[in-house]
């Protein structure tokens, strides 16, 4: 039973004296024990005040001279070490002491992967179910609701301008009438005889109600829900799955001439281009987060729904794909990829697969990989970008000329087989892509150099690719040229007025390909002046076939010839079985 107090003197409650000497007790013991506490907390901070200069101590007599946030002596903070490891520019209160920037950064991955998931389905729900009706109204509203919000704005500043107008007048008439000191203007309000309410406003029920309100007499009555049952199927018969009509031609316009039926299926654009986008996206945020499985459909989901018919692609989800199977280490399936994208000029795709031919040739000794095919693929891979051929082949030399690589890295997506692609491939050093991936592979970039030197000093009857190798600077002048093409159609739209900061902008958006072509040269010239290219190749780097090899290649050669010494034997045995049966015969 819970313990009360009585109220009433009358009655008595079953609080008992005890009760009461043993409450006041805990309660003076606690009470002791927080002056004990405040007390020690105020040595403390004495004993570290006396260490602390002059001017670091309050002023006690000037202390009502400053506001109540300052006069406040704050408490120190104990956890001082996390403070010293919050950065600048972050926000303190945000950074939990249980969380490290490794945990941080996966929290925030994880939410935009969230974000992303969301806006992939409901994009997805959209296309699946694709009404051009609806989409047109949604089209029409999206491009008019800048300009409704901005006559609205403007509409509502002009009510609010009347009404301020219509009040200052108001009480002006009344301040002119009435005087300014007289009560009348303010209760003039509450004087007025507000209406009496009228029937309209009466809420009759049951009988009382009148018939017009329980009775439909209105002949030109429309059930709403015919009506919406008329137009859910009117809906059903627009609305088709665009998944599966134009699977393979998401980045395609909707240009296309054709019927009724062709126009129909069309490919809805930005729609499905911007599909595309979010799933590449969400690929790449799982890819950070070493969710390969996840990654690896996402990324295979886009380069189906992009088709790989044409050879230009408007994502990376081709580039990113093979370099996630090489930095996990899965050779068949990159193999695979490029196979299948056998058109794709980019040096993501077209370098992976010499790389791969040569660990496949070279290094691991497998059937059908050859020195043939492994050059084949170098081969079509210098056709695609001759300059990171180059790089590849004197990497060193190349990375004492660039500098400022950094931004090319960083923003990608830049033209296929340019110079700037090249040093995107060529400044990637991690182990996972790019240069890192030859840089980590035994002898591959001496083998590069083998055959670029090989092609340039005899006359094998590959002229193909001699004259690529040989008419660099021809493709380089024609990138400089159209790079200053550009920046003229800029400036005379712009204007000669333009500002310093949509110049910077510009500037930022775009990379200076005449300086970064000027590096190249730069670095071709000290190859030149050093003769690097009239030496003759070096082997080194094909790898010997060790003993095992040699005694399984003896011994596959041991189990032919007897092989075929039993097959001898059988044919032998048939053919003198077969003349003793024509014998036979004749007699």
């Amino acid at each position: 039973m819970a313990k009360t107090k009585s109220k009433n003197r009358r009655r008595e409650g079953n609080w008992s004296s005890g009760d009461h000497e043993s409450r006041t007790a805990k309660r003076i013991a606690s009470l002791d024990k927080k002056r004990r506490r405040q007390q020690h907390d105020q040595a403390e901070a004495e004993d570290v005040d006396d260490g602390a200069s002059s001017h670091c101590r309050p002023n006690p007599e000037a202390q009502h001279d400053l506001p109540l946030h300052q006069v406040r002596i704050k408490k120190k903070s104990r956890r001082t070490r996390l403070a010293k490891q919050v950065p600048d520019d972050t926000y303190k209160r945000s950074f939990l002491a249980h969380d490290n920037y490794e945990q941080i950064d996966s929290t925030k991955l994880r939410l935009a992967t969230t974000q992303l998931q969301r806006k992939v389905d409901a994009l997805k729900e959209r296309l699946e179910s694709y009404d051009p009706v609806e989409e047109e109204k949604i089209a029409t509203q999206q491009e008019d609701d800048l300009a409704r919000r901005m006559k609205l704005d403007a509409q509502n500043r002009q009510f609010d301008r009347q009404a301020r107008e219509k009040a200052a007048s108001e009480y002006s008439l009344q301040y002119a009438k009435h005087g300014v000191n007289s009560s009348t203007n303010r209760r003039k309000a509450n004087l007025k005889r507000k209406p009496r309410p009228g029937p309209e406003s009466w809420k009759l029920r049951g009988a009382a109600r009148p018939a017009w309100e329980v009775y439909e007499f209105d002949t030109r009555h429309v059930n709403v829900h015919v009506k919406a049952h008329e137009e859910a199927n009117a809906k059903a018969r627009r609305s088709w799955n665009v998944f599966a009509h134009c699977r393979g031609r998401f980045a395609q316009g909707d240009d296309n001439d054709g019927g009724d039926e062709e126009e129909k299926r069309k490919t809805p654009q930005p729609l499905c281009r911007e599909y595309l986008s979010l799933l590449t996206q969400l690929g790449s945020i799982h890819l950070a987060r070493k969710n390969y499985s996840t990654a690896r459909k996402c990324f295979l989901e886009a380069i189906e729904l992009e088709g790989t018919g044409h050879s230009i692609s408007i994502t990376n989800a081709r580039n990113q794909l093979m370099n996630m199977y090489l930095s996990t280490n899965r050779p068949s399936s990159a193999r695979k990829l490029w196979e299948q994208l056998y058109n794709d000029p980019s040096v993501w795709i077209r370098y992976s697969a010499a790389l791969i031919e040569y660990v496949s040739w070279n290094l691991l000794g497998e059937d059908g990989s050859t020195a043939e095919t492994a050059e084949e693929l170098l081969g079509q891979a210098i056709r695609g970008n001759v300059y990171l051929a180059y790089m590849l082949a004197w990497p060193e030399t190349f990375q004492k000329a660039l500098e400022y690589t950094e931004e090319i890295v960083e923003n990608g997506d830049h033209p296929q087989g340019s110079v700037l692609e090249a040093i995107e491939y060529a400044c990637s050093t991690d182990e996972d892509r790019g240069m890192g991936m030859w840089i980590s592979t035994e002898g591959s970039l001496d083998w590069v150099r083998c055959v670029i030197l090989r092609i340039l000093t005899t006359n094998t009857g590959d002229a193909q690719n001699k004259s690529v190798l040989t008419n660099w600077e021809t493709g380089l002048n024609r990138e400089e040229e159209e790079y200053e093409r550009l920046q003229k159609e800029v400036k005379g739209e712009g204007g000669e007025d333009n500002n310093d900061e949509s110049q910077d902008s510009s500037d930022e958006q775009e990379p200076d390909t005449f300086m970064y072509a000027g590096m190249f040269r730069t670095a071709m010239d000290w190859l030149q002046d050093a003769g690097e290219f009239l030496k003759s190749p070096e082997f080194d780097f094909v790898n010997e076939p060790s003993t095992e090899t040699k005694q399984k290649s003896v011994e596959d050669e041991d189990k032919l010839k007897k092989n075929c010494n039993k097959s001898k034997d059988i044919v032998d045995e048939t053919r003198t079985s077969s003349s003793s049966d024509l014998s036979d015969d004749s007699d």
